[in-house]
């Protein structure tokens, strides 16, 4: 700063000569002992300003705020705007704040909910069912969603230096899978009078009920679902075939045989036997990532499960029911009430990669219209998404069925 104010105020100042007598070296001298004095004073006064002094502590104390842990956050401000508006919106009907708040709303096809309110739906739904946590989640903007698995086959030969080589080997072959969206749909109402004299924020209200509605229905449909008009296909309704990976026809799961069930039950032994079978039917690049998957039941008795010497076969830490953290023969065990329960010619349990071997397919955005006249005196908030899902590699799980072959 100071090096490009010395260049302003050279070229501001004259240099000249008084007389010939005077010395030429003492001039020049002069002058800029002259123009540093001056240069000197101009850079005081800006430095050591009041009006410079008051901004500069202005901007000290701005920043200090802004690094205060709780201080507010642009997306902080974001969020209460959008709750806001959601909530004026179903009090009212009036969509102005709500278009003044989302850039992306549609009013041909329904209302978004804004996207802090569409965020928290499905970091809920995610806790709430347990396919979210482990299936794959794809995000599409269209009414479907494809992809191929490539089926590898071996076709490499050894050759000799002038051995003649084959025209064709063995490549590998794809296979296509689909996945369409059907609408999953919510319709939380209330009186008229309870909305306009609400002093509670709605927005959540709404959120909680759509939220657990999508939960429960679509986390069954994902084990359960018949895939009727492109709804969810659930994982148990596919075939299953005791043949191993290759040989068996794809579009079908695996099955490891428990062995014959004893007056309904199975010792500690055969169910050791049983569930190390199943995780060495599962292939390594599955493992990294592979669970146990079943049902509260089925938990409770691999639980009470004990050797000769009064070893548990599991030994949980933690809560058993959320599913905390509980290694059973070294992998984690997830809960799902969708899974059968121990019988004969069940399968309880499934072992595998979720991430590879389901696909949830998600419809972007979730919507929300306001009807006022279908009930006089009532409003509904029509809440729904659109979303879909399917069996993705068929080798990734593997199931332990209660039968002796």
């Amino acid at each position: 700063m100071q090096h490009v104010m010395k260049q302003a105020l050279l070229g501001s100042v004259a240099i000249t000569r008084k007389g010939e007598e005077d010395d030429p070296v003492s001039i020049v001298t002069k002058s800029l002992e002259d123009l540093q004095k001056n240069i000197d004073e101009r850079l005081k006064k800006v430095e050591g300003g009041a009006e410079i002094k008051a901004l500069i502590d202005r901007l000290d104390e701005l920043e200090k705020k802004g690094n205060r842990p709780g201080a507010k956050k642009d997306s902080d401000d974001q969020a209460e705007i959008e709750r806001k508006a959601l909530a004026s919106f179903m009090r009212t009907g009036d969509d102005v704040e709500l278009k003044a708040a989302a850039t992306d709303n549609n009013v041909d096809g329904g209302y978004f909910v804004l996207p802090t309110v569409d965020l928290s739906i499905r970091t809920l739904m995610t806790d709430l069912s347990p396919m979210r946590q482990l299936a794959e989640v794809v995000s599409i903007s269209t009414d479907k969603y494809e992809r191929f698995y490539s089926l590898g086959k071996r076709g490499a030969q050894w050759v000799t230096e002038r051995e003649d080589r084959p025209q064709d080997t063995a490549r590998p072959e794809l296979k296509k899978s689909s996945y369409g969206v059907a609408e999953l749909y919510a319709a939380p109402a209330a009186t008229r009078q309870l909305i306009d004299d609400a002093a509670v924020d709605i927005a959540s209200w709404l959120v909680n009920n759509a939220t657990h509605d999508f939960s429960e229905t679509e986390g069954e449909a994902f084990m359960t679902g018949d895939g009727q008009d492109n709804s969810p296909k659930g994982l148990l309704t596919y075939q299953t075939a005791p043949e191993k990976d290759f040989t068996r026809a794809w579009g079908s799961f695996q099955y490891v045989p428990s062995g014959a069930l004893s007056s309904g039950t199975l010792t500690t032994a055969q169910w050791t036997l049983a569930l190390v079978k199943l995780i060495g039917a599962l292939r390594r690049p599955y493992k990294g990532n592979a669970v146990f998957l079943m049902n509260t039941n089925t938990a409770t008795v691999l639980r009470a499960l004990v050797d000769d010497n009064g070893r548990a076969l599991w030994a949980p830490t933690g809560n058993l029911i959320e599913g905390i953290e509980h290694p059973l023969l070294g992998y984690r065990v997830e809960i799902d009430e969708s899974m059968p329960d121990i019988g004969a010619n069940a399968m309880p349990i499934a072992f595998g990669d979720f991430r590879q071997g389901y696909v949830i397919v998600d419809r972007q955005g979730v919507r929300v219209n306001v009807d006022e006249l279908t009930q006089k005196g009532k409003i509904i908030f029509d809440v729904y998404k659109r979303v879909g899902g399917g069996a993705g590699d068929f080798n990734a799980i593997k199931f332990l069925k209660n039968s002796a072959n």
